[in-house]
């Protein structure tokens, strides 16, 4: 493992530009591999103790560096991996993480090299405890499996929308792709009542070394849940406010899913029924649901009905299927302008901003330009690209907003390489990049689809054989292993590709 830790892409001219050395040197110097003169001197900053990776650490600052190139950073017995300084290292990761959603497209003939393979997943599905079937195809896989999940479905459409919303220089592409998401959404709405089902896949996971078409086992499609229903009207509502021609049908799906939400307060949050076994995504609490879809149906239809829904209950923030409540908060402060209730912007200004302050607490602490203290859990990057999220919106309601932008740059070098595995996180892109994630069209293939973020360290080992083994005494963010068998560490997921990509577009790249 390299012991020094730098972004394996690179950085633009003007970003900040750190690396990380060992607690033993002291001077370090970037040289430029073309020819290996050395151009730039410089001392490291104080040692510094990370509880996350138990290491002494020191900082080597070459931001005032500007000139382009391919350069490492050295110290006198130890360099980097190779990085550029350009104008946009970032260009080719930002399409690829964008990508992504095309190879995790389902019941259409893909064609995109290696991983090309016809129509999966066509076949109509049985509604679970009927023997009513209907057509649900369509949609991305979630995740490494071919489980397809209204949840996550949600989340991922919302970042992708937003980041179209937000970017200085928006792909144009997106909204033809989210589209393709939304119609099999759609057609999970169940057409009496206005309630969402949970998911559609078999009721077991198939083969870790199967094609999607090859998976021909019987598709049941999850009761109806109140998560699911909630989230599916939040996106709907915001959905309809970038599709003029489908804002009809958008909102009336929205209505028709509020409508089932007001009319079941106390349905029972989601569990997988007794025979089935895949991916749950179930929820403890449906309440930041219902008040995201609040927010959004107010924005993009103006009914007080809905605003007095948001006031008549408590407001709610995070990012993450299981936290939404920071959706809802993004959507009224930026756009229920003079209808806004004063007394409601305020407090939502100040909880958004609050929980800025907090990342940026734990930030300023960690020499990895990280913030999540010692806390890695499953889906760390989530974390790790949530709080960089939350800091983008954030930015935009401060005067200057400038320290949350480069806190957020600091988060992406982390999943790039500079953090203490020396290991981006993201396949295809770095020196050390994954090559064995748990993914099954890259697992059958036997090479990785470019351009999927991986979940990241896991200090929880007794969830996944292959960490228990392969990382047992390592410290929280040194649990990772890049192994097709490890679930927890090393699976992909589209919301997890949806949130970099929401900061990478964002941020301009």
């Amino acid at each position: 493992m390299n012991q020094i830790h730098i972004n394996q892409l690179g950085y633009r001219p003007n970003d900040p530009k750190k690396g990380i050395i060992p607690q033993s040197d002291i001077e370090f110097c970037v040289m430029r591999v073309a020819d290996k003169m050395i151009v730039y001197k410089g001392i490291a900053g104080e040692a510094v103790y990370d509880a996350a990776s138990d290491d002494t650490v020191r900082i080597a600052d070459f931001s005032e560096f500007t000139e382009t190139g391919e350069y490492v950073l050295c110290t006198p017995d130890k360099k980097s991996y190779p990085f550029v300084i350009n104008k946009n290292p970032y260009a080719d990761l930002r399409a690829a993480l964008l990508e992504m959603f095309n190879y995790q497209k389902c019941g259409v003939d893909l064609d995109c090299g290696l991983w090309s393979h016809p129509a999966c997943h066509t076949s109509l599905a049985t509604i679970y405890g009927t023997n009513k079937k209907i057509d649900v195809s369509g949609g991305w896989h979630d995740a490494g499996d071919y489980g397809r999940y209204i949840v996550p479905a949600a989340m991922t459409v919302a970042d992708l929308l937003l980041a179209h919303e937000l970017s200085p220089n928006p792909d144009p592409q997106v909204l033809e792709i989210v589209w393709f998401e939304l119609e099999w959404m759609i057609k999970m709405q169940d057409m009496e009542t206005g309630g969402v089902y949970h998911k559609v896949g078999c009721h077991y996971f198939n083969a870790l070394d199967e094609m999607p078409h090859d998976e021909h086992n019987e598709l049941i499609i999850s009761p109806i849940s109140p998560t699911a229903t909630a989230d599916f009207a939040a996106s709907m509502a915001l959905a309809s406010r970038f599709y003029p021609e489908k804002k009809e049908v958008l909102l009336d799906a929205a209505k028709r899913a509020w409508d089932w939400c007001i009319a079941n307060p106390d349905a029972p949050n989601f569990i997988n029924p007794p025979d089935i076994k895949t991916g749950m995504y179930g929820d403890r609490e449906n309440k930041d649901e219902r008040f995201w879809a609040a927010c959004e149906l107010f924005i993009s239809t103006g009914d007080e009905k809905y605003h007095d829904a948001i006031k008549s209950g408590d407001i709610y923030d995070g990012l993450g299927w299981t936290d939404m409540g920071t959706y809802g908060l993004v959507a009224y402060l930026f756009h229920a302008g003079v209808k806004a209730d004063s007394t409601l912007l305020l407090k939502m200004k100040d909880r958004l901003l609050s929980i800025c302050n907090n990342i940026m607490k734990s930030y300023v602490n960690e020499p990895y330009g990280t913030s999540l203290g010692t806390r890695y859990a499953w889906a760390s990057n989530l974390a790790v690209g949530n709080n960089a999220m939350t800091l983008l919106f954030g930015s935009r309601i401060v005067e200057n907003g400038e320290a949350y932008k480069q806190a957020t740059l600091e988060h992406i070098n982390y999943l790039l390489g500079r953090n203490p595995l020396s290991q981006s996180y993201v396949t295809g892109f770095g020196s050390v990049a994954p090559k064995h994630p748990h993914h099954r069209p890259s697992v059958a293939i036997k090479n990785a689809v470019p351009g999927m973020v991986v979940g990241g360290p896991n200090m929880n080992i007794q969830q996944d054989p292959a960490l228990r083994t392969h990382c047992a005494g390592l410290s929280p963010s040194k649990c990772f292993i890049d192994h097709k068998d490890s679930f927890s560490s090393n699976e992909i997921t589209i919301y997890w590709n949806s949130t970099i990509y929401f900061i990478a577009a964002v941020l301009g790249f």
